[in-house]
């Protein structure tokens, strides 16, 4: 008898009581959070949802006495980029405000593949990669990044806030923040799937927005963030149905089916800003010689307290 035929079932039977296990656990933890992680998949659910939940904003503009750290930004034509491009680049942060946040990766505890039981140092003048552990590929600060001061700043920035209302629809929700290195070391599709350096989307609320700012110089060797242009909507129906395990794919399907040509490398100085739809497909590709260093935050429509270490499901 063939034993693959027997074992295949059993495949499939420890595949589909993970996935209840989990989904019952997350029921358990967050219906809310379990309610839109099984709806907001679909197009259709996320753009019904955002006119109900659409609310009157406090920072719908930029007053004089208000100036944004960024300078003078025209909130309602880089809001209507991210709705047609999924992306919106140009912003550029003080030098003064980059050194800072270089001061704080510096002399601050990270930790690495955001394993809270593997603490480290990384001040970025070491020679690449040296000191750290073979499997390091990421080294994030995680709730350490609430101490930055610059952080808390940004966070506040009326422009940023601006913008994010903008495009929400709404007053804009403080998801979380992260500084983290993306140092060069190679791997499995599932190890750079881990560090999300393979083409996905993510889905934490039915609508939401991230901001990126790189912290030290980046090229195409050194980890530059990659989009695919337009895929926040539109998408395949099964890619919308198997949500954010799309990360399982290969990124030549991906880019197959959405087409190579709206595939964008963002790459800039220190300092340098975008902000992105991330229910678009992007990536923060793997770098191959220098490491980067990158500060993200995110707003969104709903407060669902930190999502990001609730179970995934």
């Amino acid at each position: 008898m063939n034993t693959t035929l027997i074992q295949y079932p059993a495949i499939i039977w420890y595949k589909l009581a993970t996935y209840c296990l989990k989904s019952y656990q997350g029921l358990i933890q967050d219906p809310r959070v379990f309610l839109m992680k099984k709806l907001a998949r679909f197009e259709i659910v996320r753009d019904w949802a955002t006119i109900l939940l659409k609310r009157p904003t406090k920072s719908d503009g930029i007053h004089s006495e208000e100036a944004s750290i960024l300078g003078k930004l025209d909130v309602n034509a880089i809001a209507e980029t991210i709705e047609t491009d999924s992306c919106y680049q140009g912003f550029q942060l003080p030098e003064d405000v980059v050194q800072e946040l270089l001061n704080f990766a510096s002399s601050t505890v990270g930790y690495i593949n955001r394993d809270l039981n593997r603490p480290c140092r990384y001040t970025g003048t070491e020679q690449v990669n040296a000191g750290l552990p073979k499997d390091a590929r990421v080294c994030s600060y995680m709730s350490n990044t609430k101490l930055s001061s610059s952080v808390k700043k940004l966070i506040e920035d009326p422009g940023i806030r601006a913008i994010a209302a903008k495009f929400l629809g709404t007053e804009p929700v403080h998801m979380g923040s992260e500084i983290s290195w993306s140092f060069p070391v190679g791997g499995s599709h599932v190890e750079q799937r881990r560090a999300a350096q393979v083409f996905h989307y993510d889905l934490d609320d039915y609508r939401f927005v991230k901001f990126f700012f790189y912290l030290t110089d980046v090229d195409l060797s050194s980890g530059a963030h990659s989009y695919i242009r337009g895929t926040h909507k539109g998408k395949k129906f099964l890619h919308q149905l198997v949500s954010t395990r799309c990360a399982d794919i290969e990124d030549e399907k991906i880019v197959e089916y959405y087409g190579a040509q709206n595939v964008v490398n963002v790459c800039g100085k220190a300092g340098f800003g975008f902000v992105e739809n991330p229910l678009c497909f992007h990536k923060g590709s793997r770098p191959t010689e220098k490491p980067r260093l990158m500060l993200q935050i995110e707003y969104a429509i709903n407060d669902y307290g930190n999502i990001h270490e609730m179970l995934g499901y």
